[in-house]
């Protein structure tokens, strides 16, 4: 393999030539912004009545989540380890789209057939909106998750 097209733990950039490892850049990031931003919380009074330390604890708080985002961002899922060539195209993806279909067709049959009932229903004026929209949704995750499990038991 060429110092490109390695895989590594933490991956690597997917701008420029991509030899840069991808914490490189994310860890530096996160870190600026989280002290940063423990600063600016310091000195508007959020950190309270000790402000270096409530803008330390502030900076630790915010560094982890935007290290991860910048991570997330920038890396090359091709140079990670373990991860799949091509996720969309996995046994997973194709259940899910199966069971949308699927489940798709049951909510569209269920409205139909609800709407006729309540056309021919006396009073059907006096139902409300909310719970029968709450029972179409309750359907739809019904069905789909029926249909998912049995398209993953039947594998």
């Amino acid at each position: 393999m060429s110092e490109n097209t390695e895989r590594t733990k933490w991956g690597r950039t997917k701008f420029g030539s991509g030899r840069r490892p991808a914490m490189a850049i994310a860890l530096p990031c996160g870190l600026l912004v989280g002290i940063a931003m423990g600063v600016v919380g310091a000195m508007s009074g959020l950190t309270g009545p000790t402000p270096w330390l409530g803008a330390a604890v502030f900076a630790l708080c915010l560094a982890v989540p935007v290290v991860l985002l910048v991570w997330a961002i920038i890396v090359d899922r091709s140079t990670l380890q373990g991860a799949a060539k091509d996720p969309e195209e996995s046994i997973e993806s194709r259940w899910y789209t199966q069971a949308a279909a699927g489940a798709q067709t049951d909510v569209i049959l269920a409205a139909s057939l609800g709407a006729f009932v309540l056309t021919l229903m006396p009073g059907s004026g006096q139902i409300d909106a909310r719970l029968v929209l709450l029972g179409v949704i309750a359907a739809s995750f019904l069905s789909f998750s029926l249909r998912y499990q049995l398209l993953r038991r039947k594998a």
